[in-house]
């Protein structure tokens, strides 16, 4: 045998010739599809409908992968609600529940289902921790309120700053009343820590509504203990259906608009706002009724 000649010498011609008209329509074929994919996405975008959807979607799953540690307010302002108008209720005392006066509005009020999940997180605490509840509904009147002492101190604190800085910056630290993602105005958001059976709080790294870098759920400049105490809070509101939201460690809330935006449902939110305004006078939409232990 030759060695230097090739391989290919060996072999029946027949055996590699190619039918041209077998590829020529594979290759018309592929381009068909690709300009139907093409054509599909052209037409999906040209909505501004399903140009939302999608956004959200890619908002949710960047936020997912890490890319991004917190999804953005627009995209949770575009989740939609279906109110089911479950009563908000007043909270009576339990026994593995503290109430923080200093901080929260009288009376105590939670939508019926969220305050169920509640006292059952607390029902399943473990030995010797109790719940600190630091906020629960918030009225328009008291956020009107929180929304203008915040900006007025963001203004002082940086008086060359424009208005619409000013309004950016104090987003970050409560919500703007005008829009209704705010958790605490439906009656589905609480914030709390964990603390002992006398009320101290456990490290969580920060104080309740201290802001810093360290207030992000998983920071990474707190200690492990601090952390461990967050994921152990988490756990245990998340066993009853409860989402934190990541930029607050304290702050969890089940069916509203944050709610279902971490839970990556665009359509999952039950609860709005549970006060509209009327001639600049704010009154319930959902009743209100005495919650009763029995749960």
């Amino acid at each position: 045998m030759d060695v230097n000649r090739h391989f290919s010498d060996y072999l029946d011609p027949s055996l590699i010739q190619t039918d041209n008209g077998f590829f020529l329509s594979w290759k018309l074929l592929f381009a068909f599809v690709f300009l139907m994919v093409i054509a599909f996405f052209i037409w999906y975008l040209s909505s501004s409908k399903r140009r939302r959807h999608l956004y959200f979607y890619f908002s949710y799953f960047i936020y997912k992968i890490g890319f991004r540690p917190f999804i953005s307010r627009k995209q949770i302002s575009r989740v939609h609600v279906n109110e089911d108008y479950t009563p908000l209720v007043e909270l009576i005392p339990h026994p593995r529940i503290i109430y923080n006066d200093e901080t929260m509005e009288k009376p105590y009020l939670l939508r019926k289902s969220v305050a169920k999940r509640l006292f059952s997180v607390a029902d399943n605490l473990p030995d010797g921790l109790s719940l600190k509840v630091y906020s629960t509904f918030r009225s328009k009147e008291k956020q009107n309120k929180l929304w203008k002492e915040t900006v007025n101190e963001i203004r002082k604190e940086n008086p060359n700053l424009g208005t619409a800085e000013i309004i950016n910056m104090a987003q970050y630290k409560t919500n703007d009343p005008k829009h209704t993602m705010g958790g605490h105005e439906t009656g589905a958001a609480v914030d709390v820590t964990l603390c002992t059976s006398n009320g101290e709080d456990l490290d969580f790294g920060t104080s309740y509504h201290e802001r810093n870098s360290l207030t992000k759920t998983f920071s990474k400049n707190i200690k492990k203990e601090q952390l461990d105490n967050r994921k152990l809070l988490i756990k245990l509101m998340a066993k009853e259906g409860f989402t934190n939201f990541p930029g607050e460690w304290w702050h969890f809330s089940y069916g509203d608009r944050v709610w279902s935006a971490y839970k990556g449902k665009r359509n999952g939110a039950i609860f709005d706002t549970a006060e509209k305004e009327l001639d600049d006078v704010y009154s319930f939409v959902v009743k209100t009724i005495y919650f009763s232990n029995e749960h």
